[in-house]
């Protein structure tokens, strides 16, 4: 009897170990498949990224050889769209703002300084001598980065780059000391940062323009500077752990000059960065892989609205979002006096699975939020109507305060406005001189609102 149970016994053990080792199996080949999913687009995202670059530097190329308006306003159009594709594509791929901070925002000057030259041809006029000369050089900073760009490209094609899809944290570099680990798409991004071309100097009425870039951001003013270890301690109180789960990761010399420190858990990375004048959290960026969404988006949108209330955001107003791999990032505006701030932005990602933070980005409310003296409007909403065409229906008006194309902010009637076939628009009209300033499509559907 005892024998026949001894012998039981070892049958289920032996059946619940195979079980096991086949459930194990199984899962890690689900975790394979996912990590091969995963590195595949951030592959093709590099791949845009380095599409976008050559072909910014062809059109680049182009701009040194126009002779009109007409020409130049289609040129700087072409610069513009590639440069903006780049960027999309480069904010996909697996690092931080801080990681690749000079390719970002040199890829955002060249756009928005070719977009401020197409401004200029649609009013009929041509290039400047110094115009030209600033063309040359970014022509010549593109091609050196397309070239290295293309070089990383061909290295992970040969398999000498590999593709990593997370950062180490500073206590496992510290556990792999000594360890000769094998050369990645990050190590080679990272060369190309440090290595990056000089680009010369752009004076104009745009947002990456080095007046612009210079300034500092208003809500930091007179601020006292803090050290790492005080970071450590307002980057655990943001995402509510212990201090020592974080870890400092060095400093970003930017218009924010801020502290930068990462935290691992299961969930992932999670990169955090802290100005150094007054330790404001201003963002965090979590890597977590949402694979499925347990939530509505007007939950989600509400659990935005609560961490920002617990994180002391008040008079926040959302505007519009967008659902992208399970997770809603909605963009919240400061409200004063019943009108909408728009410069002085935050963008919240929420995870739709569990509610969780996946991404915070106060970075346009730290440069540009204070109190401000809104005029009364010089002229009034209905003569501000006229200035809609007369085939749209007005849904929805507000009162605004919208960045200009540089440093100015404008005070503004927005008209959200409808035309026959329910196609949605912004219109924006000058409270003070009664000019249309800016126009924007609204695309939305089940994901969200796009402006265009």
């Amino acid at each position: 009897m005892r024998r026949r149970t001894a012998i039981t016994i070892i049958t289920l053990i032996a059946v619940v170990a195979v079980a096991a080792i086949a459930f194990g199996a199984v899962t890690k080949q689900r975790l394979d498949a996912d990590e091969r999913y995963i590195a595949s687009n951030y592959r093709h995202a590099f791949a845009e990224v380095v599409s976008g670059i050559s072909d910014m530097d062809t059109a680049l190329q182009k701009s040194l050889l126009v002779t009109s308006p007409s020409m130049a306003g289609a040129v700087c159009t072409e610069i513009y769209g590639k440069a903006a594709t780049a960027k999309m594509a480069l904010g996909i791929m697996p690092y931080t703002s801080a990681d690749l901070e000079k390719t970002s925002s040199f890829i955002g000057k060249v756009g928005d300084y070719a977009y401020s030259l197409s401004r200029k041809a649609a009013r009929g006029e041509s290039f400047t001598q110094e115009e030209r000369d600033n063309l040359r050089k970014l022509s010549e900073a593109t091609a050196l980065l397309a070239q290295n760009m293309n070089s990383l490209q061909d290295e992970m094609g040969s398999g000498l780059l590999s593709m990593d899809q997370y950062a180490k944290t500073v206590a496992e570099q510290d556990k792999a000391e000594g360890e000769i680990l094998p050369k990645t798409l990050g190590d080679g991004l990272s060369s190309v940062e440090q290595e990056f071309p000089e680009t010369p100097t752009l004076i104009y009425d745009g947002p990456f323009s080095e007046h612009i870039e210079g300034m500092k951001p208003v809500m930091l003013e007179g601020l006292k500077e803090i050290n790492e270890d005080a970071g450590r301690q307002a980057a655990a109180k943001f995402l509510g752990i212990r201090a020592e789960q974080i870890y400092p990761t060095g400093e970003l010399n930017s218009d924010i000059i801020s502290l930068c420190y990462e935290t691992k858990s299961k969930n992932g990375v999670t990169r955090i960065l802290v100005s150094k004048a007054g330790g404001i959290v201003y963002q965090a960026v979590g890597s977590k892989l949402v694979e499925q969404s347990r939530m509505s988006a007007k939950e989600a949108l509400d659990a935005a609205k609560k961490f920002l209330e617990r994180k002391g955001y008040v008079g926040m107003r959302e505007s519009y979002y967008m659902i992208n791999n399970n997770i809603l990032t909605a963009n919240f505006a400061f409200m004063q006096n019943g009108v909408i701030c728009y410069p002085d932005l935050i963008k919240v990602g929420i995870a739709m699975d569990d509610g969780s933070l996946q991404s915070f980005d106060a970075t346009g409310y730290i440069k540009s939020h204070k109190e401000r003296q809104i005029p009364a409007p010089a002229i009034s909403e209905e003569a501000a109507r006229t200035k809609v065409p007369g085939d749209l229906n007005i849904i929805g008006t507000n009162k605004t305060i919208i960045p200009s194309a540089g440093k100015n902010e404008i005070f503004c009637y927005e008209f959200e406005c409808e035309d026959a076939n329910d196609q949605r628009f912004l219109i924006y009209v000058n409270a003070a001189t009664g000019e249309q300033e800016k126009i924007f499509i609204l695309l939305q559907d089940e994901n969200g609102t796009l402006t265009l």
